[in-house]
């Protein structure tokens, strides 16, 4: 039959109508999820159905394991594009691909962030072969006094810096994420990946039956992207109703495995805002907020003031930290702007955070506001706002080189 044979039209139509029924089948999805009522809504969610199709050619369709690079842009991130997957705005992201039976080498040098970390996996979430292959802190392996350092991927074993790859998982994701606090002075790593194995391969090209079974994983990515993340707002609401702090798990997914999560879906009105209290946990790693729109698609974090971290929070001076998440800016130094989104998420991550901080959540009128807060609640002017905004778009467009 022309179906079995890898390059065939016939082959092609099948899987090319597949993906393209899954890719109609999942906006209908959305559509009909009670998370896209309004047209807004409808507009982010047909752009996210987009998203999904991106994110999952480059990850699945895109790679060269046998040419491999760092990208800062490749994959499911891009600053001022697609913010697939509830991308952190403080976290400097850098991706590239490899082969489990190859011999790799990383070489770089740190950068001047307060943590980063290599993580590898095979494949991606969703896919039913999924699973977490190593964890690399950069504070935690050897680097010389210059800060340059070498890691090796392969099957065989190697001394200084290796991480132990399966010679049978021919779909790495290596990630690298670096923290950026201070995101007008902080400096990433600089990496480069090189194969050591196979390089007589002379072809870039992928192969037929390679590429059918590629277009077979995007198409099996979508479907799992579109049922997880309407599955999320479902379960967090289900679970805790809005506005509620809901516990993540990440760990499972591709998150940071040494981080708690926190999740909302927030619902609120014009006039109207979330206060959000605790107390700052007394020894930390790294700890943000950030909002997202209710396809789990970062919000415009280089135009606005929509996440904060430890670094860019001010605490009030009964030692306590109160943010205010609202569509109108109150005049509060830390303020989170929804970016006109009156429905959404919001998403906290704590690495080695002790302890890891339950924010206590009030909903309030924006003309009440000053008795939900501290008198000695930092404030700021439009001017001040407006430099601070501008002070962070240029340090992501610094980081990215955008």
């Amino acid at each position: 039959m022309a179906d079995n044979i890898p390059g065939s039209a016939d082959s092609y139509e099948h899987v090319w109508n597949e993906h393209t029924k899954v890719l109609a089948d999942i906006r209908a999805q959305w559509f009909a999820s009670g998370w896209a009522d309004t047209p807004e809504e409808q507009d982010r969610a047909m752009f996210h159905v987009m998203s999904i199709e991106h994110t999952g050619f480059n990850v699945f369709v895109a790679p060269r394991q046998d040419y491999p690079f760092f990208s800062k842009t490749h994959a499911f991130h891009h600053p001022m594009i697609f913010t697939w997957g509830l991308c952190c705005p403080d976290f400097h992201y850098q991706f590239a691909f490899a082969d489990g039976a190859g011999t790799y080498r990383i070489t770089g040098k740190t950068g001047t962030t307060r943590w980063s970390e290599l993580h590898v996996q095979s494949e991606f979430w969703g896919d039913p072969k999924f699973r977490q292959v190593a964890i690399l802190e950069f504070g935690k392996m050897h680097v010389e006094a210059d800060g340059s350092f070498e890691i090796i991927l392969s099957p065989d074993q190697h001394d200084g810096n290796w991480i132990k790859t399966d010679p049978s998982e021919n779909q790495l994701l290596l990630v690298i994420r670096d923290a950026m606090y201070d995101w007008t002075n902080d400096v990433p790593a600089v990496v480069q990946i090189e194969r050591l194995d196979g390089l007589d391969k002379p072809r870039l090209q992928i192969s037929n039956r390679d590429l059918a079974t590629r277009i077979r994983k995007l198409t099996n990515f979508a479907r799992e992207s579109a049922r997880h993340w309407i599955g999320r707002n479902d379960e967090i609401v289900g679970d805790v109703g809005v506005n509620v702090f809901w516990t993540g798990k990440e760990q499972n997914l591709g998150g940071i495995q040494h981080a708690a999560y926190h999740f909302m879906v927030f619902d609120i009105a014009e006039d109207e805002g979330l206060v959000f209290e605790f107390d700052p946990p007394k020894t930390s790693t790294f700890w943000a907020f950030q909002l997202a729109n209710l396809q789990y698609d970062t919000v415009d974090y280089l135009n606005s003031q929509s996440s904060l971290n430890a670094m860019q929070t001010r605490v009030d001076p009964d030692g306590k930290i109160r943010i205010v998440v609202s569509a109108r800016d109150p005049g509060i130094a830390n303020w989170m702007d929804t970016v006109g989104h009156l429905r959404g998420v919001c998403a906290s991550r704590w690495v080695w955070c002790d302890p890891v901080p339950e924010p206590v959540v009030t909903r309030v009128k924006l003309a009440d506001l000053p008795n939900h807060l501290h008198v000695g609640s930092s404030t700021v002017s439009p001017e001040e706002r407006r430099a601070i905004v501008t002070a962070r778009g240029a340090g992501i467009r610094r980081m990215y080189g955008i």
